[in-house]
């Protein structure tokens, strides 16, 4: 949870030095302000999500969600009174907690090859093919027959 609310501190911070560039209504199109999210604020928080994201409990989700609010206000440029699950839905934004939940999971699945307990998810590392390592020697070692080389 100290992780969680020093990330928070830390996007609240990014958010306020961007509102103080772009003004107070963000003088930036709302997809811009989208993408500013979701490239530089969604990737902070997601920053060790791995370790403590992938059975968050309901502290965690309430915090996150916290944190997420002021992002989705600037965004859609809608009065405080809105109610957060509304602002993701108009966004397309899904709750930060389930975003970085499927990242976790992803992440300790298919990379770190961490098996997950049957409660978290039915797919196991061993389900899913290996990624490509690549050629083990250079390709122009490998000549083809009626290939001319210099």
């Amino acid at each position: 949870m100290e992780h969680i609310n020093k990330q928070g501190e830390k996007t609240i911070k990014m958010q306020q030095n961007l509102k103080r560039i772009a003004g107070g209504n963000w003088e930036i199109s709302q997809i811009h302000r989208w993408t500013l999210y979701k490239t530089v604020i969604e990737r902070m928080l997601a920053h060790g999500s791995s370790a403590w994201s992938l059975n968050p409990t309901f502290k965690m989700k309430r915090k996150l969600s916290s944190i997420q609010r002021p992002f989705l206000l600037h965004i859609s440029g809608a009065y405080r009174t809105n109610p957060t699950a509304a602002l993701q839905t108009i966004l397309g934004i899904p709750p930060l907690h389930m975003q970085l939940q499927f990242e976790a999971r992803f992440t300790s699945i298919y990379r770190l090859r961490i098996p997950l307990p049957p409660f978290i998810t039915d797919t196991q590392p061993h389900d899913l093919e290996m990624k490509a390592i690549g050629l083990s020697t250079h390709p122009s070692e490998h000549f083809k027959p009626n290939q001319i080389s210099f």
